[in-house]
């Protein structure tokens, strides 16, 4: 496998020497994206895109409100009913989850219910939502939940809810990923994604991940040091690197070689690495993003774009308006319109989700796609934004993986965000106007 995982200024080609995941059992890996679908939004009043053509109505299922919830949430195959299902399982004996915000009604009930049948829940949200009514809503929901009926010799599981971050060197508590342990000792369910436990699950355009495996896999076994690191140390810097660190390397099971989880803040500098490093070997790069601050990734798109590499970007349309309107329009700062014509004018093909800011709505992957010379391909995915802060100080968790059909359906997504829902520059709006 030519595929380059960079360690810091050592680059170190892999070959198939250790386990791949799927050589364990029990194995299944699904990636689900959240796809909505969403009624047509026309415009009250005409309005024009940048080349003059008369526009009717927002792009259908790219532009969403709340009210499209009824008609997404019972998709068995979306993200927010698979994790409801993972929930409600009566296999599971333990969830630890963790977020950076948590409004999900839905999901809450489930918890509860979890809960109720006396399964261990742990649940970590960033320390910011701890003096917001609003944001805690449901997260004091279950911790006012309790078990219902014990069962012989059963102990009594109490929820557990933490405030991590913005302490001592750690920014945001930022890490999106679930783990279930069930009653079957070897078997483990690993969810991570992009999204929050929010609108996240199913109306944001979003990637989630799936994992069943065993217990013994060094992704299972690092992602209890991750969650071992967040609840011990998660409010200092120094202590989550050593704790995590320590805990990781007293792992005696290979890592597989077609899967790697990388944490912030420990391995920010080695993940940045690997994932400019690899545009050097790509004939083409697809990139989808929320947030677009980060030089090198500017740079590495600008670089790839000029030695001939096929590069296409998926912003969301929010980047855009902040030049439009040369002001911050929601999370996006003007520089990300500065940094997006940047690599236009290098010749990047770029389009922009046009979600809805106003319902808080968003485009908001963040993961990389990569085909190489050989034609073998790589997926960066995870947690965190294209921003220095998710790779310096946020508490973060990335994956690259190389597993082919996982590559194979980010390819797929990210070909239909590009050609069926994203618009070019020419086709947006040239006024802020929403339906």
């Amino acid at each position: 496998m030519k595929i380059k995982i960079f360690f810091l200024l050592l680059s170190v080609t892999f070959q198939a020497f250790t386990a791949n995941l799927s050589d364990y059992v029990p194995y299944e890996y699904k990636v689900l994206f959240t796809n909505p679908e969403c009624k047509l939004y026309e415009y009250e009043a005409p309005v024009y895109s940048n080349d003059g053509t008369l526009l009717r109505a927002k792009p259908k299922n790219v532009y969403c409100k709340k009210s499209d919830f009824e008609l997404n949430s019972n998709k068995e195959k979306s993200p927010h009913f698979q994790i409801k299902k993972l929930i409600a399982d009566p296999e599971v004996k333990s969830l630890f989850l963790a977020f950076l915000s948590f409004s999900n009604e839905e999901v809450a009930h489930e918890i509860c219910g979890a809960i109720q049948r006396n399964v261990a829940v742990t649940f970590v949200i960033d320390s910011k939502s701890e003096k917001r009514p609003s944001s805690r809503k449901w997260l004091d929901f279950i911790s006012e939940c309790r078990p219902q009926k014990l069962g012989a010799g059963e102990s009594y599981n109490k929820p557990v809810t933490l405030f991590r971050g913005n302490k001592d060197g750690i920014g945001y508590a930022h890490n999106k990923v679930i783990i279930a342990k069930y009653d079957d000792p070897n078997k483990v369910k690993l969810v991570y994604g992009s999204g929050n436990m929010s609108s996240g699950t199913i109306l944001h355009h979003e990637n989630w991940h799936f994992v069943t495996t065993s217990t013994k896999t060094f992704l299972s076994q690092s992602h209890a040091c991750l969650e071992k690191a967040i609840i011990e140390a998660g409010n200092s810097r120094r202590k989550y690197k050593k704790n995590f660190s320590s805990c990781r390397e007293n792992i005696s099971t290979p890592e597989e070689d077609d899967i790697k989880m990388m944490v912030v803040p420990t391995d920010g500098e080695v993940a940045m690495h690997n994932l400019t490093g690899n545009f050097l070997g790509a004939k083409q790069v697809r990139v989808a993003a929320h947030r677009f601050t980060h030089p090198e990734l500017v740079e590495a798109m600008v670089e790839a774009q000029k030695r001939g590499t096929r590069v296409q970007f998926v912003a969301d349309d929010d980047i855009y308006w902040t030049g439009v309107r040369k002001k911050r329009t929601g999370s996006n700062m003007y520089m990300e319109f500065i940094n997006t014509m940047k690599v236009i004018r290098a010749g990047v093909e770029t389009r922009y989700m046009q979600s809805n800011q106003n319902h808080r709505l968003l485009h908001h992957n963040k993961f990389i796609v990569y085909t190489m010379e050989d034609g073998e391909g790589a997926v960066h995915t995870g947690a965190g934004n294209f921003t220095k802060a998710a790779f310096i100080k946020n508490m973060e968790n990335y994956y690259f993986i190389t597993i082919p059909e996982v590559v194979e359906a980010f390819k797929k997504q990210f070909d239909h965000m590009f050609g069926e829902l994203a618009t070019t520059y020419e086709k947006m709006p040239a006024t802020y106007t929403m339906p």
